[in-house]
């Protein structure tokens, strides 16, 4: 009896603490909106430099499961600025007119002598002055917990969709060659999609498929409902979602998350301004060589993000074009061009099967596994030619070496200086060959690029392997000669080969004007 009595006792103690740690939370509320908003303000540097990333080093599905994850973050970081900003002036508001009852009291609608009508109209509409402190209250108190519902929604929802996509390319990779097998795996993503969306309409109808009283139907559910729950993690945050839904006003805004989450996931981008009807598409503008586009040339660029602060520079970054020339100002006999090696360009080498790549593309365990390096085949067998060949003077100057006879030491350093003659031809031809290959995988890529000026085709021959500085994206930087052009302005015509469905590959090109001086 007495484990009884204390067990009531903690229970009201706990109880009584809980209501008077709600009515004091506005103070922690506050605290905690205010450093979040500040952190997540100064995260905008990160999420830009993982999505830069995300564009440089990750391509085909693994490119598709990274920017899934991107996605993520930029949504997150929406719904927390936004939810939280509001709720700070909200709760500001809150403070506001607390203060103002302290001086004013009670709305006096009498006192104020309006008209009968006036009078009945704003005591049914506007109400006390203390209901509206009350509903600002609750509209506070909820704001906080909603803002962390709807970022859990949007991550169930992203990892539900990852392992969808996930599933799908596994299929892809065990069996590349089975369409059987791929067939299997986009049925079982089928079917996958479809428990979701089960799980989602009951999600959006306040459980009315849990209100079935049937016991095979609500059996059958009971699986696909725990199997869901597992697999997004919704399990975690279920106490948080009941307690939204039984309350009539919680209700309401989790009414309101769905198209919330639609528009904060972009939704925005169905809406868009067009001031000037008559300003033609920018692409067209291009092709035609009728507009400057500061991100086609280092040097405006540059000017450009320097009239941004130095943390406001890297967010205002826009991934690097196709190609970027070195400046728009020519002043010397020379400039440059940089190309980047982008994954169509990847594709466009990917399709010469005589061109071996140096390494696996994706992902590898590099301190487990040493797996990732791939040989040139000419370069692979002059390396067998040379290890069958030395391995075989070297076993002939062990076997000297072994009998230990004095006449024998004439042959030994007639070998060493076989040997030494050997390794040094063959480290000659395998060189020969790496730099051949070198050679072929750049002669590939520029295959697939034309350069003109004012319609004269320049040759592109001193290319360089080069890190743009702009965010260490990967390409070509080739020099040409400019001494021949007349001052004012010329076109510059970029042409490239682009690798569209089943694999046929047409032309794109562009105009970029330059102005000699």
């Amino acid at each position: 009896m007495e484990n009884k009595g204390n067990g009531k006792e903690n229970q009201t103690f706990f109880t009584e603490w809980l209501e008077k740690l709600q009515q004091e939370s506005w103070q922690l509320e506050l605290l905690i909106s205010g450093f979040a908003i500040v952190g997540i303000y100064s995260t905008r540097t990160i999420i830009a430099d993982f999505q830069f990333y995300r564009y440089n080093e990750f391509y085909s599905e693994l490119g598709l499961l990274v920017g899934m994850l991107t996605y993520v973050f930029k949504t997150g970081w929406l719904i927390f600025f936004i939810n939280l900003i509001v709720h700070v002036i909200l709760r500001g508001l809150w403070i506001g007119t607390i203060g103002l009852r302290y001086v004013s009291s009670e709305i006096d609608y009498d006192n104020m002598k309006y008209a009968d009508r006036f009078t009945n109209f704003l005591k049914y509409k506007v109400g006390s002055y203390d209901n509206f402190i009350e509903r600002l209250e609750k509209l506070c108190s909820v704001l906080f917990a909603y803002t962390f519902l709807l970022f859990l929604f949007c991550l169930s929802l992203f990892i539900f969709m990852f392992e969808l996509i996930f599933l799908v390319v596994l299929f892809e990779k065990l069996f590349p060659n089975s369409q059987d097998a791929i067939a299997v795996g986009g049925l079982l993503a089928l079917f996958f999609l479809l428990l979701g969306v089960i799980v989602f309409i009951d999600l959006i109808s306040l459980g009315a498929l849990k209100k079935i009283k049937d016991k095979r139907v609500s059996t059958v559910y009971f699986y696909i409902y725990r199997f869901i729950s597992f697999i997004t993690l919704s399990f975690l945050y279920r106490p948080l979602l009941y307690n939204f839904i039984d309350n009539s006003y919680t209700r309401k805004l989790f009414y309101f998350s769905v198209p919330y989450i639609f528009i904060v996931m972009g939704g925005y981008n169905l809406l868009e301004n067009n001031p000037n009807p008559y300003l033609p598409d920018q692409k067209m503008l291009q092709s035609k060589g009728l507009t400057i586009n500061d991100y086609y040339y280092d040097d405006l660029r540059n000017i450009k993000l320097q009239e941004f602060p130095n943390e406001e520079r890297k967010i205002n970054k826009q991934l690097l074009k196709i190609v970027s020339l070195q400046e728009f100002n020519i002043i010397g006999n020379n400039s440059a061009i940089f190309i980047r090696l982008d994954k169509n360009m990847v594709k466009l080498v990917e399709m010469d099967t005589t061109i071996s790549p140096f390494k696996n593309s994706g992902l590898s365990m590099r301190w487990w596994f040493n797996r990732e390096k791939i040989e040139d085949k000419t370069v692979l067998a002059t390396k067998s030619a040379k290890e069958k060949e030395l391995s075989t003077l070297i076993n002939e100057r062990k076997q000297l070496k072994k009998e230990k006879d004095v006449n024998n030491e004439a042959k030994i350093d007639s070998l060493n200086k076989l040997i030494a003659q050997r390794t040094r031809f063959w480290e000659e031809k395998i060189n020969t060959a790496t730099d051949i290959h070198l050679q072929n995988i750049q002669k590939k890529y520029l295959e697939n690029i034309s350069l003109y000026i004012d319609d004269a085709r320049v040759e592109l021959n001193q290319c360089f392997y080069y890190t743009h500085p702009h965010f260490k994206e990967q390409g070509l930087k080739c020099f040409f000669d400019t001494d021949t052009l007349s001052t004012g302005i010329h076109f510059v015509k970029f042409i490239r080969n682009v690798v569209e469905k089943d694999d046929e590959i047409e032309k794109d090109s562009l105009i970029l004007p330059i102005n000699k001086h």
